[in-house]
């Protein structure tokens, strides 16, 4: 059996979903083009260290439900994007990341199922 194809597979769909997961990151937190080279690397490590445990998932789920391969695609898509949000609110001390108040955590909630409900 050659796993040579297989591997090749996993290297487009890794390129497929950290393409997508940037795309997201960056319609989520636009600032992040701004960013200092550093903060844009620690966001991108942030992503990288999620990228396996995340395609790993993708593949378990996609063969428990082939049906549901395209959402098990999005959620991994959304599970990097949000390393990389994180890894940004880290860096900056914004009130349009850091509020706690009820009113500020509904918008994003309604936001995020907004975005959610888009795709």
């Amino acid at each position: 059996m050659n796993a040579h194809p297989n591997l090749a597979r996993i290297d487009e769909l890794g390129r497929r979903l950290a393409d997508q997961a940037f795309r997201t990151l960056i319609s989520l937190c636009p600032e992040i083009r701004s960013a200092s080279p550093a903060r844009q690397e620690a966001v991108c490590a942030a992503m990288r260290a999620k990228v396996a445990p995340s395609i790993d998932l993708l593949l378990e789920d996609a063969r428990l439900a082939p049906c549901l391969a395209e959402a098990a695609f999005h959620n991994a898509v959304l599970t990097l994007a949000l390393a990389g949000v994180e890894a940004l609110q880290s860096k900056v001390a914004s009130p349009k990341y850091r509020s706690n108040s009820p009113t500020a955590t509904q918008t994003r909630k309604a936001l995020h199922a907004q975005h959610v409900h888009h795709h």
